[in-house]
């Protein structure tokens, strides 16, 4: 990291109910430390979204991301599997990896360990939340939204959520 922006940087202190708010993909994305705040080595998000939320098959060539559960049931599908994770369970999915993930469970709160680039897509596919609760449409994915920011940030659509 070069020197002078190391020093530019602060200590970031994110408690449990704060953090910048967004709502998308039919739940709430909060980002506890932004690829801003980290000096672009890396974005921390937490996502709190309801049973049946789900993302599309995707890709991302340019893009890795780690999933850490904290609370509820995910299941992803990754390499034509179903992987499902509960509190505690970490999963690491290297760029260019076909994957998904619908939430299993009421509520499910889990951390996403992403690239700058990444949340730049985060955010251009969401609104800002105007508070950390979930959105008056909870659980609906707007593909109308999605679509066109995958396209302006390396992410490949491949399909509707599995049926797992």
């Amino acid at each position: 990291m070069d020197m002078q922006l190391q020093s530019q940087l602060t200590p970031t202190i994110t408690d449990t109910d704060s953090g910048e708010g967004l709502w998308g993909f039919g739940g709430l994305w909060i980002i506890k430390v932004s690829a801003a705040q980290s000096g672009g080595s890396f974005s921390l998000l937490e996502v709190r979204m309801q049973r049946g939320c789900a993302t599309p098959l995707h890709r991302h060539d340019q893009d890795e991301e780690t999933f850490i559960v904290l609370e509820g049931a995910l299941a992803l599908l990754v390499r034509d599997q179903r992987v499902d994770a509960g509190p505690g369970d970490i999963v690491h999915l290297p760029r260019g990896e076909v994957h998904a993930w619908r939430v299993e469970s009421d509520l499910a709160r889990f951390l996403i360990v992403a690239t700058p680039q990444h949340e730049a897509f985060y955010r251009d596919a969401s609104v800002p939340a105007p508070s950390l609760t979930q959105p008056p449409d909870a659980g609906v994915i707007d593909l109308s939204v999605i679509g066109p920011a995958a396209k302006r940030h390396g992410v490949e659509i491949l399909g509707p959520p599995p049926g797992y």
